[in-house]
């Protein structure tokens, strides 16, 4: 009898608003981790990573042009540098160190680069002329979004903000004893992403390797004291970092005010976050050969996505539910003492 009374509580709960807000976040997810990978459970993979570290998810939405998203997918023996011999008056190429993107961006040769040099600039017409070649048979692999994906991500983004907004409230209201679910909070992290799906529109649906064949993109160094591209990476990774602990200080601030279980679970969130946004953010400051981290990093950050999605789900099954807190963590989450309304 027990067993059945928990088990049609535990439906009741399924069917409340609280998990319908985990239903309307998983698109962001979705947008956040979209990959162009063969197998389903390779795209689940990366869809884990970024949950598992939010700055691998941003850098490609904050970092890479819409006109290059194709590209980011390529490893570093896809990119060749031209660069020119001042002594030889020439222009030569050699392989690349690293992925051209973020710390280590480097710039598409196109029709328009120019040189005094008139060698120097049939070398970079020629270059530009095969780099226009390539480009056009990479945008094989993008397609528009359909108006469902929009729609979806654009529905994630409702869900988010109007959490933002009921967040502040909560935490600003005098008497407002009520819980709330921190999902939408926590991950407001992927706004940018469903900015750039709903304002953009651009999917890479087929994996580049695949259209480039054995073709190679030649690139140039950025103009000397071009730093943005610096910026913008410090900026995400910053962002991707301390974004998601506003959601702990809106929890502590929610009557009752106090840093109870449930700031301490989104604290154990936040620092899986934070932790593994500096290994990515050390990892692409050091050099990224291919879009595949280290074997070890890479299956620690998929450990990491299914820990947070799992721990998501349960807070949100968590919320307004105090008994469970004390059932599971015990008498240190009891708030019904200090909380005029009971839950």
């Amino acid at each position: 009898m027990a067993t059945d009374e928990l088990l049609a509580k535990l439906i009741r709960k399924l069917q409340d608003p609280v998990p319908q807000y985990v239903l309307g976040c998983l698109p962001a997810v979705a947008t956040i981790g979209a990959a162009p990978k063969k197998s389903f459970i390779t795209k689940l993979f990366w869809v884990a990573r970024c949950l598992g570290c939010p700055f691998i998810g941003l850098f490609y939405t904050c970092n890479v042009k819409i006109d290059e998203t194709t590209i980011y997918w390529l490893k570093k023996s896809c990119f060749m540098e031209v660069y020119e011999n001042v002594e030889e008056q020439i222009v030569a190429e050699k392989e690349i160190p690293h992925r051209p993107f973020g710390h280590h961006a480097m710039m598409v040769i196109h029709k328009n680069s120019t040189h005094s040099n008139p060698t120097v600039q049939r070398r970079l017409t020629a270059r530009a002329a095969s780099n226009n070649d390539v480009l056009e048979r990479l945008n094989e692999c993008v397609a528009g979004a359909s108006v469902l994906e929009r729609l979806s991500s654009l529905a994630s983004a409702y869900y988010i903000f109007v959490g933002i907004i009921a967040g502040i409230t909560r935490a600003i209201a005098p008497r407002a004893c009520e819980d709330w679910p921190f999902i939408p909070l926590v991950l407001s992290w992927t706004l940018p992403a469903i900015y750039r799906r709903i304002a953009h529109g651009k999917l890479v649906v087929k994996d580049p390797k695949e259209c480039l064949r054995d073709d190679i993109i030649y690139v140039e160094r950025l103009a000397t004291g071009d730093e943005e591209h610096h910026t913008r990476v410090l900026l995400t990774f910053l962002a991707s970092t301390t974004v998601p602990w506003i959601t702990i200080l809106l929890a502590y601030f929610t009557p009752p005010i106090g840093y109870f279980c449930r700031s301490k679970y989104l604290t154990v969130i936040c620092s899986v976050w934070s932790f593994n946004n500096i290994l990515a953010y050390i990892h692409h400051w050091i050099g990224e050969k291919s879009d595949r981290f280290d074997t070890i990093i890479s299956v620690w950050f998929n450990i990491c996505g299914v820990f947070i999605a799992v721990a998501l789900f349960f807070l949100a099954l968590l919320t307004n539910e105090n008994k469970w807190w004390v059932d599971l963590f015990g008498a240190s989450c009891d708030i019904l003492e200090k909380c005029p309304i009971p839950y």
